[in-house]
C-alpha cells in the first residue's frame, strides 16, 4: 500500500502479487529453450534440405524423322486409290484421287508435257501439246495458254514485220539509187550553168561595147536564168529525195522498235499463261491429290477403299519413315518459368494411356530449347529418351509412332531456408 494525501492507493491484489512472486515453473522454462533449440535446428538443417522446382507441361513422344499425316484439302469421295496399307512409298507417289470432273490421266499428261516446255527456249514452241484433254478447274487456264501460244507461233512463223522490213529496205535502196542519179545530173547541170554563165558574160561585155545588139544579149540572159531555174529544181528534187530516204529509214527503226514491243509483249503474255497453268495445275493437285510428302511405309487411317467420303481436314493417310531415327520427346513450354529451363536438366514423363501408378515414368533429359517462341508464346524442349522405353518400374512401353502424355521439368534445387527467406529478401530489397 502507498499513502497519498491521506488515501491508501491499492497497487496489485494478493493474486497477481502472488504471481509475480512465485518463480515460473520449471517445463515453462525448458519448453522456451527447447522451441528455440528445435526453430534453430529446423533453419539449419533446412540449409542441407533441397529440392527442385518442378514445370509441367504437355510432351509428345515422336522420333527423330516422325509420321507424316496427308490431310484431306478438299471434300468429296474418294474416286481412286493406287497404294495398299503398309506399302512402300516415295516422295510425290500419288496415293489417293478425290472425284472430280477432270481426268486425272490427262492432267498428269499435261503436267509431263509442260516439264518439256521452257518459254524462254525459241525451239519449245515447235512443241506439240494435246488439244482434247478433260482437265475440269484446269480447262480455262489451259485454254488461255494455247491460246497465247498461237499467237506467238503465228507471229513467228508469219513473220510480217520482216517482210516489211525487207520491202521497206528495197524502197530506200531504190531511192540512194535515185538520189545518186540526182547527184550526177547535178554534176552535168552544174558545168551546164556554168558554160551559160561564160556566154551570158561575154554578150554582156560585147553589149557594153555596142559590138552586139540587146535582143543577142537578152537572148543569152534568159538562157543563163533558164538554166540556173533548172538547177534549182533539180536542187529541190534532190532535197525531197534525201527527205525521203531519211523518213524511210526512220521507218525502219521504228517497225523494228514496233517488231521488238510486240515480240516482248507475246512472250510475256505467254509465259503469264504458262505460269498460270503450273499454278492451276498445282491448286488442282493440292485439291485433289493424295501425294506421299516423304518416303516411307504408307498407313490408312479412316479410308482404305473408293467411294469413301472425306471431309477438308480429316487426317487419311500417313507416312511412317522407314528409318524414323532416335525416340524424342518435344515438349510445349509455357512462357511462365521457361527461364529455368536449362540443357541437362532431368525429365519426368507420365504417358497417357499407362497409369503411372502402375507402369511408373519415363526419365529423360532436356538436350535443347528453341532460342523464340512461337505464336502461342512457347517454346518447343527437346528431350532424350531411353530408346526402350523402360520406365521407372521396369516395364517397357508399346511405341506405335507417337504417344502423348505429361513432362516434369526438374529445374534447379534450392533449398527450405532460401525459399523462406526469398520473400523477406524480396520485400527488404524492394522496399527498404
Amino acid at each position: 500500500m502507498v499513502e497519498k494525501d491521506g488515501k491508501e492507493i491499492e497497487l496489485r491484489c494478493e493474486e497477481v502479487q502472488e504471481i509475480l512472486t512465485r518463480p515460473p515453473h520449471a517445463l515453462v522454462r525448458w519448453g522456451i529453450t527447447v522451441f528455440f533449440v528445435v526453430l534453430a535446428l529446423f533453419f539449419i538443417g533446412g540449409c542441407f534440405f533441397k529440392y527442385p522446382d518442378v514445370i509441367s507441361a504437355s510432351v509428345t513422344i515422336t522420333t527423330e524423322h516422325p509420321p507424316v499425316w496427308i490431310v484431306a484439302r478438299g471434300s468429296g469421295k474418294i474416286e481412286e486409290v493406287y497404294r495398299k496399307d503398309r506399302d512402300s512409298v516415295w516422295t510425290e507417289d500419288i496415293i489417293a484421287v478425290l472425284e472430280n470432273p477432270a481426268k486425272t490421266e490427262d492432267v498428269l499428261l499435261l503436267k509431263r508435257e509442260l516439264a518439256s516446255f521452257n518459254p524462254a527456249d525459241s525451239g519449245a514452241y515447235t512443241t506439240h501439246f494435246s488439244e482434247r484433254l478433260s482437265l475440269g478447274s484446269v480447262q480455262n487456264a489451259y485454254a488461255s495458254f494455247l491460246k497465247s501460244l498461237t499467237e506467238y507461233r503465228n507471229f513467228l512463223s508469219l513473220n510480217l514485220y520482216e517482210q516489211k522490213l525487207e520491202a521497206t529496205a528495197r524502197e530506200l535502196r531504190e531511192y540512194r539509187n535515185y538520189i545518186a542519179h540526182l547527184n550526177r545530173q547535178a554534176e552535168l547541170d552544174k558545168e551546164q550553168v556554168q558554160i551559160a554563165l561564160t556566154v551570158h558574160n561575154r554578150e554582156k561585155k560585147l553589149f557594153d561595147e555596142g559590138l552586139t545588139a540587146q535582143s543577142e544579149y537578152e537572148e543569152a540572159k534568159q538562157a543563163f536564168l533558164t538554166r540556173q531555174q533548172g538547177r534549182e529544181q533539180l536542187m529541190t528534187s534532190l532535197s525531197s529525195a534525201r527527205i525521203q530516204e531519211a523518213q524511210l529509214q526512220q521507218s525502219i527503226i521504228e517497225t523494228r522498235m514496233e517488231q521488238r514491243r510486240e515480240a516482248n509483249s507475246l512472250d510475256m503474255k505467254l509465259k503469264t499463261a504458262y505460269n498460270d497453268l503450273l499454278v492451276s495445275i498445282n491448286d488442282w493437285e493440292l485439291t485433289y491429290l493424295f501425294t506421299s510428302p516423304a518416303s516411307g511405309i504408307l498407313s490408312y487411317n479412316h479410308i482404305w477403299q473408293k467411294n469413301q467420303n472425306v471431309s477438308s481436314g480429316d487426317k487419311v493417310f500417313s507416312v511412317v519413315a522407314k528409318d524414323p531415327g532416335s525416340i524424342i520427346g518435344k515438349m510445349n513450354l509455357p512462357a511462365g518459368g521457361s527461364g529455368k529451363v536449362a540443357t541437362g536438366q532431368r525429365v519426368n514423363i507420365s504417358v497417357a494411356g499407362y497409369p503411372y501408378m502402375e507402369f511408373g515414368f519415363l526419365t529423360g533429359e532436356v538436350t535443347s530449347v528453341s532460342l523464340l517462341a512461337d505464336e502461342e508464346s512457347t517454346y518447343t524442349v527437346t528431350i532424350s529418351l531411353p530408346q526402350d522405353l523402360c520406365t521407372s518400374y521396369g516395364k517397357q512401353l508399346e511405341f506405335k509412332g507417337e504417344l502423348t502424355g505429361t513432362a516434369e521439368v526438374m529445374t534447379d534445387e534450392r533449398s527450405v531456408t532460401e525459399r523462406l527467406l526469398s520473400p523477406l529478401k524480396y520485400l527488404w530489397e524492394k522496399y527498404l
